[in-house]
């Protein structure tokens, strides 16, 4: 049964470990900027080339949940999770086509430079075709992705650019900093940051 009250939907994956305010930031000026009616947080299970470790995906979507609680206009899915195995974005893409149906527009929305990164990702041409692939970029810095955007020929149409405010936060470094005991106040939501400290994740 096709889901068509949503024409244009937003999509963000990612391990989010831990989810911060940059994650919600890029999530919330697509919104805007495209007019998506919904933005979908996929948590993965096991990301392509990416380690996670530090928090359990029950955690790390526990997590999202509790980060995107305020917002009416985002959703989280446990799709992946519950798949288990490892996270491809064009086998989520397909299962969302099949479940919203053709008249819902998938609009993925990737971290800053991604979009450097897609040449590298697994069947790229097909993802292109599935989806707007919306790649966050700091001002300044569109020029980089031109080569990028020209080799795909036509399906380059569908990356869509989208500057957004320099904030240089990543799940990487927090946990770093959690693990050496630095704050990392005002980088997570707060609410994230209790249940991280609650249940001592990522601290040593």
């Amino acid at each position: 049964m096709y889901m068509r009250a949503i024409e244009r939907l937003g999509i963000i994956g990612g391990t989010f470990n831990p989810v911060h305010l940059g994650h919600l930031m890029i999530a919330e000026e697509a919104r805007q900027r495209f007019n998506l009616q919904s933005v979908l947080f996929i948590p993965s299970y096991i990301t392509p080339n990416k380690e996670v470790n530090g928090a359990t995906a029950e955690e790390r979507l526990t997590m999202v949940r509790l980060a995107t609680e305020s917002n009416p206009y985002f959703t989280v899915s446990d799709m992946e999770i519950r798949r288990k195995g490892c996270s491809y974005t064009v086998d989520t893409l397909r299962r969302l086509k099949e479940e919203y149906g053709p008249m819902c527009e998938l609009y993925f929305i990737s971290g800053t430079d991604t979009v450097m990164d897609l040449p590298n990702w697994h069947h790229p041409e097909d993802i292109l075709r599935l989806c707007k692939f919306v790649g966050a970029v700091r001002p300044g810095s569109v020029g980089k992705t031109e080569n990028v955007v020209a080799s795909y020929g036509r399906l380059g149409e569908n990356i869509l650019l989208l500057d957004v405010p320099g904030m240089d936060i990543s799940s990487t470094e927090l946990r770093r900093r959690m693990a050496n005991g630095k704050s990392v106040r005002y980088m997570i939501p707060e609410r994230v940051l209790s249940y991280i400290q609650e249940k001592r994740i990522y601290y040593a």
